[in-house]
């Protein structure tokens, strides 16, 4: 058994949806291919979605996806993520891009070559390093010169100034290289269009350090704007929105900012829709605990549930692998003197799990007696209609019914099910068990474990 989700093994440049779609996003994917291939004009696209949508498992079968089409497109995955510890996003980029393309026998490498040539010119680091040598450190920042000719300073502040345009007049000739670099290897025809493309998927932006993320951005505009080169971004507009916020201030206009760098945005959907095997997060659930070989008497009751959880607020990916974690370490439930267990345990257990992996705030409202019956009703899709039902091993009409001695412990419940409760210790002059039912078993079984 595995505590940890296993990462799904994706050959990014073959494998395609065929092997690894969960959630249908086929279709999602064509409309993406469709969408780089018919416009020419530069253009940096925005998959933008949840934490926990699938984004990046969506950008990995889409590269293998799109480049089985009969496209003149090289296609180039890079993890923004994986390279925020350096300092200059340019060179990380560039380098990635270099790697993939040095192997294709249709691509120039003599341009990639000048690709390679021009980035370290034009990188962040480099720049302040070299003016700093240059000058023997006479000025380190462009604001010195002016106060250096201002001070009128030696020769040596003369000879800073004249070495601070020379770095200057390179990093244009840097750029102008760069840029020529990039259009040949688009191969424009006589009249200057691209015969073929090159598309960046960059992923992982949004978790990236604020600085690190908007620097990449600006590089992507600055640099790269040439015709038949796509930037495809996966991330979270919210929380690329609060990057900006981090570098600019709270009352910064993000949005604005952001429509500055990202031509489209291309909303990645939550899926809401069953499959012929119920909810997606279901068929997800099942595929995790056979890849973590997690098992537990408590799994079919949760499978149970997910299915009765309205479509428009199911959980999403990053919930079902918190809920397969949890169910990983919970301890085995605990036997009656006849070794057997009370069904409402198992039910109770298993609404514990999905809420404090799907819906913290409304469980800390739970075990504080803040929470209301509706609210609980309302997440696993009960009604009064289920007060009787058989459903759920036969034992549905628990969730409707324990958050409702739980609000009111002195409620008189019907007379079909009294016999039922007065067996696991809820019947009438209970109350205090009623009321403490969900926090007693919390505390025994999850008080200790954070997922």
């Amino acid at each position: 058994m595995r505590l940890t989700v296993p990462e799904p093994k994706i050959d990014i440049y073959n494998d395609g949806f065929a092997k690894h779609d969960k959630l249908d996003r086929v279709s999602q994917g064509r409309q993406l291919s469709e969408l780089v291939e018919r416009m020419s004009e530069p253009m940096v696209i925005a998959v933008d979605g949840a934490w926990g949508s699938g984004k990046s498992h969506f950008l990995k079968c889409w590269v293998g996806e799109h480049l089985k089409g009969e496209h003149n497109t090289e296609v180039v995955y890079f993890d923004a993520f994986e390279h925020d510890f350096l300092d200059d996003p340019l060179i990380a980029l560039t380098g990635v891009i270099g790697e993939r393309l040095a192997g294709d026998e249709t691509a120039s490498q003599s341009a990639l070559q000048g690709l390679k040539r021009a980035a370290p010119a034009l990188g962040r680091g480099l720049l302040r390093m070299g003016v700093s040598v240059a000058t023997a450190g006479v000025v380190t920042r462009a604001d010195d010169l002016v106060d250096a000719a201002a001070g009128s300073l030696e020769q040596g502040a003369q000879d800073a100034i004249d070495s601070f345009w020379k770095k200057e007049d390179g990093k244009r000739a840097a750029m102008k290289a760069f840029r020529e670099a990039l259009v040949k290897l688009i191969e424009p025809d006589d009249g200057a269009k691209p015969t073929r493309r090159l598309i960046v998927v960059v992923d992982e932006l949004d978790r990236c350090r604020p600085d690190y993320a908007l620097s990449l951005l600006e590089i992507v505009k600055h640099f790269f704007n040439v015709d038949g080169v796509h930037f495809v971004l996966g991330c979270n507009m919210e929380a690329l929105a609060g990057s900006v916020r981090a570098r600019y201030g709270a009352e910064y206009d993000a949005r604005l900012y952001l429509q500055k760098f990202i031509s489209i945005t291309f909303s990645l959907p939550k899926r809401e829709r069953y499959s012929e095997d119920g909810p997606y997060s279901l068929r997800y659930f099942d595929s995790l605990l056979e890849q973590t070989r997690v098992t537990h008497e408590l799994v079919p009751y949760v499978q149970a549930l997910l299915r009765k959880i309205p479509l428009p607020i199911q959980p999403t990916l990053r919930n079902i692998e918190s809920l397969v974690r949890i169910l990983a370490v919970c301890p085995a439930v605990d036997r009656d003197h006849s070794g057997q267990c009370r069904p409402s345990v198992h039910i109770s257990l298993a609404t514990i799990a999905i809420l404090k992996c799907t819906r913290p705030e409304l469980l800390g409202k739970v075990l504080s007696f803040a929470s209301t019956a509706d609210e609980f009703h309302t997440y696993f899709g009960a009604s009064s209609r289920d007060a009787a039902s058989g459903d759920v091993h036969g034992d549905w009409h628990f969730v409707y019914w324990l958050p409702l001695l739980m609000e009111k412990p002195d409620i008189e419940l019907p007379e079909y099910i009294v016999s039922c409760y007065n067996s696991c210790g809820l019947g009438k002059g209970n109350e205090f068990l009623r009321r403490r039912w969900f926090v007693s078993l919390h505390e025994r079984y999850f008080g200790v474990l954070s997922i």
